[in-house]
């Protein structure tokens, strides 16, 4: 299994592609929780989330000689922009599987990369279904989201930043889809007095259900505003056996806390967050247990839809 050492060897692999995103201490969560809550601001990552790293992990990981291959992975959008910047700052030609489901706003931030775009299924593990046969048909390298040792590893340097950041964390919270930036962070972690909990949406709470029923099930029918997270986990993924053993518990959301969270934060740090950035948030506002304790939020992403942005900000 993934080592803390694995970690720092694809951190050093990575870095020049990579911002170290800062840690900021948030004051008014601290007071609102009890706890001291600092914000990893990986919505300010390249590509505007923390996809690029395991993106950047798995492409280096490739024999050049087969960059002339063509290149399939399938999303949601934040590991589509990833897979489009990835193709043209290493020159592979790809092509990206997306579900119906993914939202205006990352369509929109697709639009600038040459990679060629099908849309395919009504979630986001249908579309990679779809992404794994074209691979097979076509002799093509795929790059998946999160069912993929390289692409964890390169989701743990977060965690690696965090402890540089702040050495006396407690504990984690991270928002959980197919469980690839969880199963990262909870791996470097493990060797540390650190708890990870990831954070899922009640209606797309795939991760949290399958750890329940010792099985992953089948993705949820129910709509979230937190699609970034939402969509069901592969069949087989080695997240699922890796957020068994390692995440300590999960904080499982309304739809309303999400909405509240994420207005409430956009508003308090006039910063823009993505519906699944808000879940940890949620989380962090909505309990008292984690009072006395240096806690990370994670912010997964940037990108959020425009009538919903213009929602929160006509209630300011």
């Amino acid at each position: 299994m993934i080592s803390q050492k694995n970690i720092h060897e694809t951190y050093e692999k990575i870095r020049s592609y990579i911002i170290e995103t800062p840690l900021i201490y948030a004051e008014e969560l601290s007071k609102i929780s009890g706890a001291k809550v600092y914000l990893k601001m990986e919505q300010m990552q390249v590509t505007g989330s923390f996809k690029i790293r395991g993106m950047l992990s798995k492409v280096l990981s490739i024999d050049t000689r087969d960059f002339n291959r063509p290149f399939v992975a399938a999303s949601t959008g934040n590991h589509a922009a990833a897979f489009g910047y990835a193709s043209e700052k290493f020159g592979f030609d790809g092509t990206l599987f997306l579900p119906l489901t993914i939202s205006v706003a990352k369509m929109k931030a697709l639009k600038k990369y040459r990679i060629k775009k099908e849309i395919f299924g009504m979630n986001s593990s249908l579309a990679e279904k779809k992404a794994t046969e074209f691979a097979k048909e076509s002799n093509a390298i795929l790059i998946h989201p999160y069912n993929d040792i390289e692409v964890i590893k390169g989701q743990g340097t977060l965690a690696k930043e965090i402890q540089k950041q702040l050495p006396e964390v407690d504990c984690v919270l991270v928002p959980v889809g197919g469980g690839g930036l969880v199963s990262g962070i909870s791996l470097y972690f493990q060797e540390e007095q650190v708890s990870v909990i990831g954070c899922q949406p009640k209606n797309a709470a795939e991760m949290y259900e399958s750890v329940k029923a010792n099985t992953i099930v089948e993705p949820s029918s129910l709509k979230t505003i937190s699609d970034a997270s939402a969509g069901g986990i592969e069949e087989g993924a080695i997240t699922f056996d890796i957020c068994k053993k390692y995440v300590e518990h999960y904080e499982i959301i309304e739809e309303e806390a999400i909405k509240e969270a994420l207005t409430y934060f956009i508003q308090q740090y006039d910063t823009i967050i993505e519906p699944t950035s808000a879940l940890p948030v949620a989380a962090i506002m909505n309990s008292k247990k984690y009072q006395g304790k240096n806690v990370v939020l994670v912010l997964t992403g940037s990108k959020i839809n425009d009538t919903l942005l213009t929602e929160i900000i006509n209630k300011k």
